[in-house]
């Protein structure tokens, strides 16, 4: 990937995305060419917008695939009722986002071994994000099961998981410092998976 900042205006440039859409757009040209004898400035211009289009395309594909792997940008509520960020809490560090329930077993086996990991981390940032339940429900939950997380949020519409296309609980999502989704798990996972997954993509 090209990065070209000129200050007032940044572009990131794939050399594959344009060499595939020169490719395609010469390939256009050369057809017009042969079509249009008498027109061959007709025929290149063609090819350039049939270029720029595909690249634009081919972009914007890319564009919003990389949305859907990298850390949302949607603001959560704690359990004290505050809204915040999930890029604002990990800090651009290391990051493990659990999507849980309180009606889901296999979560309620993997918590403790993601709390016993939280204190053990302390370069990763854990989050525990509870899924479509009310603040109540999850407190009562939490104090029950005698859990503590640092950080606990609420997703009540169930948002990352729609959009990362998960359908089953617990998943756990690994991101790296730079907040590219690396690695998920879906179902419990025992203490020594869950350190192995961090030793290796963090």
């Amino acid at each position: 990937m090209i990065s070209i900042n000129l200050g007032f205006f940044a572009l990131s440039v794939s050399p594959v995305l344009i060499l595939i859409s020169l490719s395609i757009g010469l390939l256009i040209s050369l057809i017009g060419i042969i079509k249009n004898k008498g027109r061959p400035l007709k025929a290149l211009f063609s090819g350039a917008l049939t270029t720029i289009g595909i690249y634009a395309v081919f972009s914007l594909v890319i564009a919003l695939a990389r949305s859907h792997t990298g850390l949302p940008d949607s603001s959560f509520m704690q359990l004290d009722g505050k809204w915040v960020k999930i890029t604002d809490i990990s800090q651009q560090q290391p990051t493990v986002v659990n999507l849980w329930a309180s009606s889901c077993s296999p979560c309620l086996r993997l918590m403790p071994v993601l709390e016993e990991a939280e204190l053990r981390y302390s370069d990763v940032t854990f989050i525990s994000l509870n899924q479509r339940e009310s603040s109540e429900i999850v407190q009562q939950f939490l104090q029950r099961e005698g859990l503590k997380f640092e950080h606990v949020l609420l997703d009540s519409r169930g948002e990352i998981a729609t959009n990362k296309g998960l359908f089953s609980l617990p998943v756990t999502l690994f991101f790296d410092a730079n907040g590219d989704l690396v690695h998920s798990h879906a179902g419990k996972m025992s203490a020594g998976t869950l350190e192995q997954g961090i030793e290796k993509y963090f």
